[in-house]
Parts: structure tokens; C-alpha cells; sequence
């Protein structure tokens, strides 16, 4: 018996498609997206120096990773090439394949 949940932070899966998205996170100013000592360019910048730097400031202690991943990987349209929760458009690809409850084990190999 498969227990794996259906829901991924809050990603609607195929099982449950009526299931209501993740919505775009609540910033608390703690973020490093939404601190002034960070350009916010460096998010959406197509120069990998300004990439890697916000993806390391995600990575390092933002409070609000979680819902900020969730949202990206339900929207990935809104989400385009920027940086959201420390990972990239392809980054958030493999992770919505891996949540998905239909990839079998052959697929994920």
C-alpha cells in the first residue's frame, strides 16, 4: 500500500487535481529577496555571479523558503527563470517530476 502523501508543499498532484494550488508566499521583510542590501535584480539577472548569489542568500536561512518552493513549483508560468526559493527553472522541473505520483521507479532512474 502506497502511504505517500498527495500533496508535496502544497503542490496540487494528479491524484487530487481539483486540489487548490500554493499561494503566492507572505514576505515578512526577513527575506533576502526583500532585503535592501540585496539588488533585486539578482533574481531574475541572466549573469551566473548574480544567480549564484541569490540562490546562496535563499539558501542560507530564509524564513520563507518553503511556501516561497511551493509556490514556484505549482506556478511555474509566474515562476519563469528566476530564482525562487534558492533553485533554478530547471531545478524546480525535476522536483515537480519527482512529486509527481505518477513517476514510477523506472522514470525517476
Amino acid at each position: 500500500m502506497d502511504t505517500a502523501p498527495a500533496r508535496i508543499w502544497g503542490h496540487a498532484t494528479a491524484a487530487d487535481p481539483k486540489e487548490r494550488l500554493a499561494p503566492f508566499p507572505r514576505f515578512s521583510g526577513a527575506e533576502p529577496c526583500q532585503d535592501a542590501a540585496f539588488d533585486p535584480n539578482l533574481w531574475s539577472s541572466d549573469d551566473r555571479t548574480d544567480r549564484v548569489t541569490a540562490q546562496l542568500s535563499c539558501l542560507s536561512g530564509c524564513p520563507t523558503r518553503e511556501p516561497c518552493l511551493a509556490w514556484a513549483i505549482d506556478h511555474p508560468a509566474e515562476a519563469s527563470d528566476s530564482i525562487w526559493a534558492g533553485t533554478t527553472r530547471n531545478r524546480r522541473r525535476v522536483l515537480r517530476h519527482e512529486f509527481s505520483p505518477t513517476v514510477t521507479s523506472k522514470e525517476s532512474v
